[in-house]
């Protein structure tokens, strides 16, 4: 992540995600998606090729580089949809997901073709103001074109992001969607509401791009920037955490 020292109006300062980093021993990077042209500002750049899941760019993100997905373009037609980029999805697409009848093939992810095409009705694709999407690691100095988050955590980190997410809260505000795993990096979060978090990396086909202990949570950012300024009495600086983490650095001390 480039150092700015002045962070845009309403981003997080470059310290205070660097302290809740350390304080969540992360050494993950954080993935932003972008609504913007591509441009050297988020370089280096790969563009998508073929159809391949956007995860199967996962240890690219971790070497620093930004996805370029272009309406129109290359990539996985499912994610251009997740994404915003298309606005519909093919005729057989509920049978696609249940039991293949006139699809490519049938992967039996719910009962009957009628509740997975309920299912789709109800999945809004984000608007977006450019014809181009980015996914790569989170730059401050292009806040304002960030329109989500994404955590990339083991369990014991997971659970804390989760009451980092709702610490704020007296609802639940961490949900646990079905969807693909492109769909939980924006969509999942829905039209509003900026206290929504989203656990992903459940889509059993996105798995095997993901080492077997990583999941994500994914905010938006006036939510993220939030976490961020976790205070110095939140659990983050208390016993349960340290003690977890301690304990595990014993049993795992490599």
């Amino acid at each position: 992540m480039t150092t700015h020292s002045v962070a845009p109006a309403g981003a997080p300062t470059e310290a205070a995600i660097s302290r809740l980093q350390h304080r969540l021993r992360l050494t993950t990077p954080l993935v932003a998606v972008y609504d913007a042209p591509a441009s050297e500002a988020y370089a280096p750049l790969v563009e998508a090729e073929g159809s391949v899941c956007c995860f199967a760019y996962y240890q690219r993100w971790l070497d620093g580089e930004t996805l370029v997905l272009r309406k129109g373009g290359a990539g996985c037609l499912g994610a251009h949809r997740a994404l915003g980029l298309e606005r519909q999805y093919p005729p057989y697409m509920a049978h696609f997901l249940t039991d293949g009848v006139g699809a490519p093939k049938g992967e039996g992810l719910r009962a009957t073709a009628e509740i997975a095409q309920a299912y789709l009705d109800a999945a809004r694709p984000p608007e977006l103001d450019s014809d181009t999407l980015l996914v790569g690691p989170l730059r401050v100095e292009r806040w304002e074109a960030v329109r989500s988050v994404t955590f990339l955590a083991d369990p014991d980190r997971l659970a804390a992001l989760m009451t980092l997410a709702g610490y704020w809260s007296a609802e639940d505000v961490v949900a646990a969607p079905f969807g693909s795993g492109c769909s939980f990096l924006w969509r999942a979060l829905g039209p509003g509401g900026d206290e929504r978090a989203v656990i992903g990396g459940t889509d059993i086909a996105m798995r095997r791009y993901l080492p077997p202990n990583v999941m994500t949570l994914t905010v938006r950012p006036v939510h993220f920037a939030r976490m961020a300024a976790a205070p110095d009495d939140s659990f983050l600086y208390r016993s349960w955490w340290n003690d977890l983490m301690e304990f595990r650095a014993r049993r795992h001390p490599d």
